[in-house]
């Protein structure tokens, strides 16, 4: 896979999914308005964010039945990603 640049929010979103999933073991997804919140961005540009992240696979986003971003989670690959962003890990 060619390498792809994230954005400083971008890399910060990763940083602290991963964050999370160490914490919680992989037990508890964010939320959208609770990862808003604790990065200080308004869900505008967080949602544009995690569009990109989403289609490149690296993270999941769990919607509402009307289609609102509800829950963040890192995917597999997210995981890795993220790992090699925030520890420098292979």
């Amino acid at each position: 896979m060619a390498a792809q640049r994230l954005s400083k929010l971008q890399r910060r979103i990763m940083r602290h999914l991963f964050a999370q999933y160490q914490r919680t073991q992989g037990g508890i997804a964010m939320g959208h308005l609770e990862l808003a919140q604790t990065l200080g961005h308004d869900k505008g540009n967080l949602s544009h964010s995690l569009k990109t992240l989403e289609a490149r696979g690296w993270v999941e986003v769990g919607r509402t039945p009307g289609g609102q971003a509800d829950y963040v989670d890192l995917t597999p690959e997210g995981r890795k990603l993220a790992c090699k962003i925030e520890q420098g890990c292979d």
